[in-house]
């Protein structure tokens, strides 16, 4: 079968930092998400999409690297699948669609250790991600703050319609911190609500910071306004403009006593285009 054109990295000395990029820590840069070239293609068309790592929803974009994910899967309405590809394959997601209709991609990557020998640096993390119980939680449990420990994951997920998906809404999928588009994107307009249901193993999670960000022009950072969730694990924003978005939240927990780590956190992140 005759594969796609798609580049390749070679594999040589770089290919080490590539990989400590792409596992890039919470303090060195906020996000991790997938990017499609087109949130909306024809059912003849080719999806293409890259793993970014960055912040503000701006970052570089990294290759496809087995090792580094737990699951990358495609979900349609024929159902589940994973995504394939070959060490080294930028873009990273290169397929074609399988049906008509709402794709849905997810990306849960591989655990990630990250040590924090600086405080300070430890709670300017926490403040910008809303996580505001989490230092009194860690003196609670007589953590000591010059040495501490954190496992992370990364749950990012997009949308991409592939001819007619008007009528097709997002879905949960299974990943254990997840964001939920409550409003089909294809049928809003500037100035339009649309919401997000944060889900926590399946459940919804109340009070916590979930953040919106609009892609920047001309490669500048984009904006971010954020919202907390509530009792049903909603949070609601104003779409002010067409173009391309990411939610993003982050939960964290008491890492368990076998992973010999003090926390560990989820990172869920959502994109999705308003034409």
């Amino acid at each position: 079968m005759e594969r796609p054109a798609r580049r390749s990295l070679i594999l040589g000395p770089a290919w080490a930092l590539v990989g400590a990029m792409l596992a890039a820590s919470p303090v060195a840069a906020h996000e991790f998400w997938i990017e499609p070239h087109d949130f909306t293609i024809a059912q003849d068309g080719r999806i293409q999409a890259d793993l970014r790592v960055g912040q503000d929803f701006k970052g570089d974009a990294f290759p496809y690297i087995p090792s580094r994910f737990a699951a990358f899967r495609r979900h349609d309405r024929l159902g589940e699948a994973d995504v394939e590809g070959v060490t080294g394959d930028l873009p990273a997601l290169n397929l074609k669609p399988r049906t008509e209709g709402l794709s849905i991609f997810t990306y849960v990557s591989a655990g990630e250790r990250i040590r924090f020998r600086d405080w300070e640096k430890f709670e300017v993390y926490l403040d910008y991600e809303g996580l505001d119980t989490i230092p009194a939680r860690h003196d609670a449990r007589g953590l000591p703050r010059d040495d501490i420990s954190e496992i992370y994951t990364r749950c990012a997920k997009t949308l991409v319609a592939v001819g007619d998906a008007s009528d097709d809404t997002d879905r949960a999928t299974g990943m254990r911190l997840e964001l939920v588009a409550g409003e089909n994107a294809l049928t809003l307009t500037p100035g339009a609500e649309m919401s997000f249901t944060l889900l926590w193993e399946g459940k919804p999670l109340s009070d916590t910071q979930v953040a919106l960000f609009q892609k920047g022009q001309d490669g500048n950072a984009g904006t971010r306004t954020l919202a907390r969730t509530d009792d049903s694990g909603r949070a609601s924003f104003t779409i002010p403009a067409s173009g391309a978005y990411m939610a993003a939240s982050v939960h964290m927990i008491e890492a368990p006593a076998d992973r010999n780590a003090d926390w560990q956190s989820y990172w869920a992140s959502l994109t999705f285009g308003v034409e």
